[in-house]
């Protein structure tokens, strides 16, 4: 019988286990049969979907953290871990919202494990139908193994390292690996996932697979580009950003995608319930259960209610019309006018008894109305994301004059926003972005406020990942997850949290308008 935590009982598969169900074919018989080995890989990506930002776990726990979206509802353990001020996270496993850190760790672990036995089998000279389909399950299946592998690293502190290659029943002491070495590990595997396309051609179907149809190129710049992601996501302090190698991460997204990944989504298949719910709309105001935070839509604003608001004792703050040049948040006929992506609705949604600085007056339109949220396309990352996150490593870099363009992309098609230069936005009544002493911006800080603009709403994780990477979260959150306290006590190992000001690697006090290069109006 194994002694070992659930995760590496999952990974073994059914294998010495001492119960044994007919019903359930273990690894050795499925993978024999190809059909079996390719579904295997085929379904693995729904089940790393709801918790790579398109779930309500971690999305609603670390959007509310990241002061992007601001919600008073206790689902999906928000309320707790986005308190002011911060308190630790209750890694308990009888933590009645314990599925913020569990959900993820036991999905992820359990498409590693569907596409590992999967894996085993083609390794071991399976072959599925024909060359082109055993190598695209091939490819596919490092991909996932990938990207699952490397969300445990954007999201733990450590996590096991498990691939085809290892030998589990050999296994005696499970070993944590700090999340470095998850993440380097996991580029590993979407660099063999590029190989294996770059030297062989396939097809994906539509409807099926990653629900968005592409071939062998396709995969390999899908690759790249989400191995940017975790190079330049993982860090969890300004100072692990700043040593990024951002020479790299250009010539990742140089290799990635030219399209935006945006899966179509399929009823009881595939769906977003993160969209649904940040745009969603019942009998009463829009966005009624999660909305846009006043720190994200602050910057905007020419009225100074927002720095009122800033200026404002924490439990005396209440939400604020906002006046802006942006025509995602607001419309040309004037403040109650719907933008593009954002509308005005002067309600308020959830308790008053949890904290009035929660509330927003702004409800979000762009992406999950409707039936959107299930029948797509349901984007998970853009080419947006992909220049704006290429002009930060530009900025970095000290070549911040080829970061404009990329800036100014979405500035001004989407915003109808006057051009940056080198310098910030126009030093100007009404400019966009300001900064918390109400001057105009810098460059730097037009290019944060873009990326959280332009990627709301679309993936509900990667405004954290972004906010700890540029010292914008508030003071004491957590930086990351601890392994859940249930695979703790399985593995009968000291029960840790992080979090709180009792936690030194917690937040730091905020400080992201400072500029990791000297730029003009930078502190």
């Amino acid at each position: 019988m194994r002694k070992f935590l659930p995760v590496l009982a999952l990974l073994v598969g059914c294998q010495d286990l001492a119960v044994n169900n007919p019903n359930e074919p273990d690894r050795e018989r499925a993978t024999k049969t190809p059909v079996s080995a390719e579904t295997f890989v085929a379904s693995s990506f729904r089940t790393w979907w709801p918790v790579g930002g398109h779930g309500n776990y971690p999305s609603w726990a670390f959007s509310t953290v990241a002061h992007d979206v601001t919600s008073s509802f206790a689902d999906f353990g928000q309320l707790e871990i986005s308190a002011e001020p911060r308190v630790a996270w209750n890694n308990s496993p009888v933590n009645t919202q314990s599925s913020v850190n569990e959900d993820p760790w036991y999905a992820l672990y359990s498409a590693i494990s569907t596409v590992n036995d999967a894996l085993i089998a083609i390794d071991s000279g399976l072959v599925i139908g024909d060359s082109s389909r055993t190598n695209r399950t091939h490819a596919v299946g490092k991909f996932m193994q990938g990207i699952s592998q490397g969300y445990l690293g954007l999201y733990y502190d450590s996590a096991f390292v498990i691939d085809e290659k290892v030998a589990l029943d050999t296994i005696t002491k499970p070993e944590f690996k700090p999340y470095p070495e998850v993440i380097t590990a996991a580029i590993a595997q979407l660099d063999q996932s590029i190989a294996i396309s770059k030297s062989n051609h396939f097809d994906l179907p539509v409807d099926s697979w990653l629900f968005v149809a592409m071939n062998q190129d396709d995969l390999a710049k899908l690759a790249n580009s989400y191995a940017a992601r975790l190079i330049a996501y993982s860090p969890r302090t300004r100072a692990e950003r700043d040593a990024v190698d951002w020479n790299e991460v250009i010539r990742r997204i140089d290799a990635g995608i030219t399209t935006d990944f945006a899966p179509v989504g399929q009823p009881n298949i595939l769906w977003d319930d993160w969209q649904r719910l940040a745009a969603r709309v019942r009998s009463g105001p829009p966005s009624d259960y999660g909305r846009p935070s006043n720190w994200l839509l602050g910057p905007a604003d020419s009225s100074d209610n927002y720095l009122n608001w800033l200026n404002t004792p924490l439990t005396s703050r209440k939400p604020f019309q906002i006046k802006t040049k942006d025509r995602r948040i607001q419309g040309a006929a004037g403040p109650a006018t719907p933008g593009t992506y954002m509308g005005y609705n002067a309600s308020s949604i959830g308790a008053a008894s949890r904290g009035t600085y929660r509330y927003s007056f702004y409800y979000f339109h762009r992406a999950g109305t409707g039936t959107k949220w299930q029948s797509g396309p349901l984007i998970d990352m853009t080419v947006t994301e992909m220049d704006l996150l290429k002009a930060e490593a530009l900025i970095r870099l000290g070549r911040a004059s080829e970061a404009v363009p990329l800036i100014n992309k979405t500035r001004v098609a989407n915003g109808g926003l006057p051009p940056v230069t080198i310098d910030g936005p126009p030093d100007e009544p009404g400019c966009v972005p300001r900064k918390m002493s109400g001057q105009c911006g810098s460059l730097w800080d037009a290019l944060r406020y873009e990326k959280e603009i332009e990627m709301y709403g679309l993936n509900g994780v990667i405004a954290y990942f972004d906010a700890r990477g540029w010292q914008a979260l508030p003071e004491n959150s957590v930086v990351q997850l601890p392994v859940p306290g249930r695979e703790l006590a399985t593995l009968q190992r000291p029960l840790y949290t992080y979090g709180g000001p009792s936690d030194p690697a917690s937040a730091p006090a905020p400080d992201p308008e400072k500029c990791p290069v000297q730029l003009a109006r930078c502190p």
